[in-house]
């Protein structure tokens, strides 16, 4: 489960400072950062009695890797990102590769401390990152993509108030068949009605952090609460927005923007799908007008783990593979 927001008038808040875990899941598990997101679409399909079939995906990946094609194709900022890429069949898994899994905050910024002071866990076992699996067309292809959730509003959906019990047992847990470096065990419900909140600080007179728009369109998030801040962390009651509100307030909208990330997401399907299907590479952006693609050690860790490779090659076909099958 999400943490809960709660009403916050503002106040002062403290800089956050130290180090943060930039990347969870690549830190906890090397070989597969992407098997859980997996997993966990096969596990939830099953238990509706609904089976997910992955082959309808053109992409699977974080919200994120798309969040920083977007910033590639807008060009803007300095620019420097690595992404890896491979594919099972015709389904290709774009995997976020961070310069480190920790991050130490040198810049000014108020996010963590914000998130502390208006939100609480509705569990005892959930108090750490939670991600939330969605799927969308964007223009021609289907993606299955992963986001971090910041906190949700769970009043919006009428939920009752929970008293969090510290002794709280964790439910039985279970090693994955597909990667037995994952634990899989079933706690905690998020209604489907609950809105699903991603978080942000700004400074106030510095314009609107217009990068929201991206990252609520990727990842179809409900709401962003940006924390407006003055001077050394005086801050007014947070606002709340909308990507429709967002896209009231830009001029133009970044249509334009969009269609190079589709055309990008396009080449890089191409390209991967004309290889050899044991062909792994890394893109990477270094700040010019293109990205630089470096072919990966066949023995380097994947976005997914052999398992979950097999797991995912029962449905995710190649042409040829999917006319051998009607013949």
């Amino acid at each position: 489960m999400p943490v809960e927001s709660f009403f916050w008038p503002g106040g002062k808040l403290p800089q956050d400072h130290g180090v943060i875990i930039y990347d969870v899941n690549h830190l906890k598990v090397r070989d597969g950062s992407l098997d859980a997101a997996i997993i966990a679409a096969k596990l939830l399909s099953e238990k509706k009695k609904k089976p997910i079939n992955f082959g309808q995906f053109d992409f699977i990946t974080d919200a994120v890797n798309l969040q920083k094609l977007f910033a590639f194709c807008q060009e803007a900022g300095e620019g420097l990102f690595r992404i890896d890429c491979e594919r099972v069949g015709k389904t290709c898994i774009l995997t976020r590769m961070e310069a480190s899994d920790l991050m130490e905050i040198g810049h000014v910024t108020f996010d963590q401390n914000l998130k502390r002071k208006m939100t609480r866990p509705r569990g005892a076992h959930s108090t750490g990152p939670f991600y939330q699996l969605t799927a969308y067309q964007f223009g021609s292809f289907r993606i299955m993509v992963r986001y971090e959730v910041d906190c949700a509003d769970f009043a919006a959906a009428k939920c009752p108030p929970v008293t969090v019990d510290a002794s709280e047992a964790l439910p039985e847990r279970k090693k994955a068949a597909e990667n037995e470096n994952i634990q899989v065990v079933e706690y905690g419900e998020v209604p489907r009605d609950v809105p699903l909140q991603v978080l942000t600080t700004y400074p106030q007179g510095a314009g609107f952090p217009f990068f929201t728009w991206a990252q609520l369109f990727f990842t179809n998030a409900d709401q962003e609460i940006v924390g407006w801040f003055k001077g050394t962390g005086d801050f007014g009651k947070p606002s709340f927005y909308s990507q429709q509100d967002i896209s009231k307030m830009m001029k133009p909208l970044p249509y334009v923007t969009l269609s190079k990330v589709h055309d990008c997401l396009d080449k890089i399907h191409k390209f991967l799908t004309k290889n050899d299907p044991e062909f792994r590479c890394g893109l990477v952006w270094k700040g010019k007008n293109h990205l630089e693609i470096f072919a990966k050690d066949p023995a380097a860790n994947g976005g997914i783990s052999k398992g979950v490779r097999d797991l995912l090659a029962t449905q995710c076909k190649d042409d040829a593979e999917e006319e051998e099958k009607k013949d």
